[in-house]
C-alpha cells in the first residue's frame, strides 16, 4: 500500500469476509487527489457482481465544502472487477434509479472494531438511469476539462470510455444488476439489518 496525491493506492479489489452489517465507508477521490464523496453503509454480502451495501436514508453523505442527508435508501454495488461503482435507488419519488460513477483505483482496506473502508478515484463521467430523462452519459464535459488539467493518462482515458458506453447499453437495456428484480433480493436483505 502506498499514497499517491494524499489516496492510498495499491489497496486489494477484495475485501477479506466482512461480517453482515460491518459498517462500509465509500470515500472517493478525485485524480489529482482531492477529497471527493465520503458514503457510509452497511454490508449485505457479495455474488457474481460484486459486494452490495446498504445505505439507508437519513445517512449523512459529505464532501468538502457540501453536505446532505440521503433522501431515501439504495444500494451500493462495489464490483469485483471493471472501474465503476454503481448506486441503485429504491424511491420512485426519487428521481434517479441508477448512478453508475466511472471509476478507477478501487480497494478495500479494513478499519477498526470489523469496519471497512472502500477507496476509488472518481473520473467524472457518470452512466445515469432517471425517471425524467431516461439512460444518459453525464459529466461528459468535466471528463474533458479534468482529463486535461489533471493529466490523465491516454490508456485511462480510453478505458474508462470504453467501459462508461459498455455499461451505458446495458443500463438501457435494463440487465442485471441494474433493473429492480435483480436488486430486490438485496433489498430484502437490507430489510434484516439490525
Amino acid at each position: 500500500m502506498s499514497v499517491q496525491l494524499g489516496y492510498l493506492t495499491d489497496l486489494p479489489r477484495e475485501p477479506d469476509n466482512p461480517e453482515f452489517g460491518a459498517l462500509i465507508v465509500a470515500r472517493a477521490w478525485k485524480y489529482n487527489g482531492a477529497s471527493h464523496w465520503v458514503v457510509p453503509g452497511f454490508y449485505l454480502g457479495q455474488d457474481e457482481f460484486g459486494h452490495w451495501i446498504h445505505q439507508p436514508a437519513g445517512s449523512l453523505i459529505a464532501r468538502p465544502s457540501t453536505a446532505h442527508i440521503a433522501p431515501c435508501d439504495a444500494l451500493c454495488l462495489i464490483p469485483h472487477e471493471g472501474q465503476w461503482v454503481a448506486t441503485l435507488y429504491n424511491d420512485e419519488a426519487e428521481d434517479f434509479d441508477v448512478y453508475i460513477d466511472l471509476a478507477s483505483n478501487i480497494g478495500w482496506q479494513q478499519m477498526k472494531r470489523g469496519a471497512w473502508e472502500v477507496n476509488s478515484i472518481d473520473l467524472d463521467l457518470d452512466v445515469i438511469r432517471s425517471h425524467s430523462q431516461g439512460t444518459f452519459l453525464d459529466d461528459e464535459d468535466e471528463f474533458a476539462v479534468h482529463s486535461g488539467e489533471m493529466n490523465y493518462p491516454q490508456e485511462l482515458i480510453d478505458s474508462i470510455r470504453r467501459e462508461s458506453e459498455r455499461l451505458l447499453t446495458q443500463v438501457a437495456a435494463d440487465h442485471a444488476p441494474f433493473n429492480h428484480a435483480y436488486r430486490a433480493q438485496w433489498l430484502a436483505k437490507a430489510a434484516r439489518l439490525p
